[in-house]
């Protein structure tokens, strides 16, 4: 799906390979660059990393794959250059047999290369990753919802929507003030639909938002639009992550709501819901200060 830098000399690759594969073989994956102002390219070997520790996804799997150039500030003069990718079956089932792809996954074009992002205040306080949206979304409830995000992070915030279907013409015309004051960003994933992944492929997604962005923020979160954070009473979201500085990451404790807001008085005029609303499933996050039930 992308690729991007994690630093001077370390880069991350997303994207989906066949889950058979990865389950019963062995694929390996070689990270060249190769700089456009000399012949000699650095090589490293990649490391791969499967998000799905738990087996959900289907024919295609997400792969996250590191690569490290020890010792090596890649493209240091800032003269370009291009991350190649050599991504091998290594036998898999048939020792005999080896299958290389050979596939150009980044390129920096001269004087691009800005080393201060690595290490400058973020732009964001907070910064949203969303799971693919798909299907008959309400347009009205991610009205609801993306307008009490925005007033929970505030204007230090932004939301990336990555858009599998779901982002039909009444769900954009709901997004498009937000996109123009800058507070969404929306991917269109919809082509990737056609590789059987769990859930829309969201693991190759959230992966993708976290190390594309990642940079841009003190804070990220990942959780869905049928599901909202809530701040106890006499704190803040600030608060709360203030309290949390010293962790690298925390996880919430989730709440079920009452699957009565869902008005089914309305279902003969309208017939967008959101499909957890429909299963009587909404979810509230609970935020806790550290070290407080």
């Amino acid at each position: 799906m992308g690729a991007y830098r994690g630093g001077t000399n370390t880069f991350a690759i997303v994207g989906l390979s066949s889950k058979p594969l990865h389950v019963y073989g062995k694929p390996t994956y070689e990270c060249e660059w190769i700089p456009f102002s000399s012949p000699k390219p650095i090589i490293t070997m990649g490391y791969k990393i499967i998000p799905d520790i738990w087996g959900y996804d289907h024919v295609y799997t997400a792969v996250v794959v590191n690569c490290t150039f020890n010792h090596t500030i890649i493209n240091g003069d800032n003269n370009g250059g291009k991350l190649v990718l050599y991504a091998s079956t290594s036998g898999a089932g048939d020792t005999n047999f080896n299958l290389t792809d050979r596939i150009e996954v980044l390129q920096e074009a001269p004087n691009t290369l800005d080393v201060s992002l690595f290490v400058s205040e973020p732009k964001y306080d907070y910064f949203y990753c969303g799971s693919p949206l798909y299907g008959d979304l309400s347009p009205q409830r991610v009205r609801e919802w993306i307008t009490y995000h925005v007033w929970l992070f505030g204007p230090r915030s932004h939301f990336v929507i990555y858009d599998a279907g779901g982002v039909h013409e009444e769900v954009l015309e709901v997004l498009k003030p937000w996109m123009e004051l800058g507070f969404v960003t929306l991917q269109d994933i919809r082509d990737q639909e056609r590789f059987d992944g769990y859930l829309h492929n969201q693991f190759m997604v959230v992966n993708d938002c976290l190390h594309r962005y990642k940079f841009m923020a003190k804070w990220m979160f990942f959780f869905d639009v049928d599901e909202y954070i809530y701040v106890p009473p006499n704190n803040t979201i600030k608060t709360v992550v203030d309290s949390l500085s010293k962790y690298d990451q925390f996880i919430f404790n989730m709440m079920p709501m009452n699957n009565k807001i869902c008005l089914y008085e309305d279902y003969g005029k309208t017939c967008r819901y959101i499909y957890s609303c429909l299963d009587s499933e909404y979810y509230l996050f609970i935020l806790f200060e550290s070290g407080k039930t």
